[in-house]
């Protein structure tokens, strides 16, 4: 504020000094002759209003307070002085429009928002109050007045355990109670929640899977509609019933709602990895593993799905394939340095391979097997090996001479198509001579 610099100025500094020395009836009495001197002066209206405000009388302050504010009406110590005033004698709705002009003045104010959240405290705004406060916290850090920063703290912190559990924080109790199997308390909660809000969509999609899980799978699809009915265009909430169908153990009906979203959305990559997991509960491998590619072709990057379509590949019967998957999770997770991650893919790769190398080797065997007996089946009998050695006068180098030749001019042919030839040609010869 601007003071008078002619010599009545002394009126004021003498108030000034009384009021610091504790003589407050003197500084009132000083103040008081400096307004004498400048009915115009804001400053001294302020600071007398300060000392009636100390000794009690909450009237005679608020009328200094306000003469100030006529005079001078964008100082804001003056709107939160007498704001402190209103509140001493309950006039919460005064205090708040002095608060509300203070902030307009200053909206950094801090000491305008501690007021502000004492209003709402009183006024039993628990919510308001703690928001204020925490704002008012904020605000002291900055100007590195910890004592009020503390103050303001201690305040919400009071106040919060006199709030109600909002809706919020009970849906957020309400997952670890699904995932620790309490599903009978789970619902008691959900039907809570859905008295007080009943279009809560998440609670709706929370109510269809514990009741899937209970057992009652009309009464969760309900449920799982009607938040779909409400918010007809929200994919989440779409893609969500699709989810819990197939949680529930709908994996058909989850199909048919992902199949309604990939014609509407087909880039969406969730919807195709989603669909692939419900084609793996109906053991369509083939399927899943086709989703699967869908997915990695519009996310190329994400290394789940490459284990996710590794464990379809291996369900499927393709251990190489499975693994040269799991190889680009790896791959993927080394360079973003997950090594937690990596060293699971590494022991699942090292796993397999030793299937696939045990397969292979099997395999070999049984083809070895295979091929034993397909040539004993292709081998001659012993009387007609007996035949030919007859015709050829025991030779068994001119018999196999003979078989080689009619190999070389008839290739392809069964071992023992080869024997039956020479015997017919060699016992032809003989009749016709």
């Amino acid at each position: 504020m601007v003071m008078p610099t002619d010599f009545h100025e002394d009126f004021f500094q003498q108030g000034l000094a009384k009021a610091k020395s504790g003589d407050r009836y003197g500084a009132i009495q000083a103040f008081s002759l400096a307004i004498d001197v400048n009915p115009q002066w804001a400053e001294a209206y302020y600071q007398r209003g300060l000392i009636l405000f100390d000794l009690g009388d909450r009237q005679g302050a608020i009328a200094d307070y306000s003469q100030a504010i006529m005079l001078a009406p964008d100082v804001i110590d003056v709107y939160v002085a007498r704001s402190m005033t209103r509140i001493a004698i309950a006039d919460i709705l005064g205090a708040q429009t002095d608060i509300a002009q203070a902030l307009e003045i200053n909206p950094k104010s801090a000491i305008a928002h501690q007021l502000l959240g004492l209003t709402y405290k009183q006024q039993q705004q628990w919510e308001k109050a703690i928001a204020t406060y925490k704002q008012a916290a904020h605000l002291f850090l900055e100007l590195r007045d910890e004592d009020n920063c503390r103050r303001c703290i201690e305040s919400y912190k009071s106040l919060e355990t006199m709030l109600p559990p909002s809706v919020a924080n009970i849906l957020a109790d309400i997952q670890p109670k699904i995932d620790q199997g309490e599903h009978t308390q789970a619902l008691i909660a959900l039907n809570w929640v859905l008295q007080i809000e009943p279009q809560n969509i998440k609670a709706l999609c929370l109510r269809g899977l514990v009741l899937g899980k209970l057992g009652d799978t009309q009464l969760a699809i309900q449920d799982l509609n009607q938040a779909t009915f409400l918010e007809p265009q929200n994919i989440e909430v779409r893609l969500g019933r699709g989810r819990i169908r197939l949680e529930i153990g709908d994996a058909r009906g989850a199909i048919a709602d992902f199949n309604e979203l990939i014609r509407e959305y087909p880039s969406i990559v969730d919807v195709y990895s989603d669909r692939a997991k419900a084609y793996t509960k109906l053991k369509d491998y083939r399927a899943a593993i086709e989703d699967f590619s869908r997915s990695l072709s519009l996310n190329h990057n994400n290394p789940q799905l490459y284990c996710d379509r590794a464990d379809a590949r291996y369900d499927f019967g393709d251990l190489k394939g499975a693994i040269e998957d799991y190889q680009q999770a790896a791959n993927i997770w080394f360079t973003r340095s997950l090594m937690e991650r990596y060293r699971y893919a590494l022991a699942r790769i090292s796993l397999w391979q030793s299937e696939l190398e045990k397969q292979t080797k099997e395999a070999k065997s049984q083809q070895v097997i295979a091929n034993a007996t397909v040539n004993l089946m292709q081998m001659p009998s012993l009387e007609l090996q007996q035949r030919l050695l007859l015709l050829v006068g025991g030779n068994m180098a001119i018999a196999q001479r003979l078989i080689d030749i009619a190999k070389q001019e008839h290739p392809n042919m069964p071992e023992i198509w080869y024997w039956q030839k020479v015997i017919f040609d060699l016992e032809s010869d003989r009749n016709d001579q």
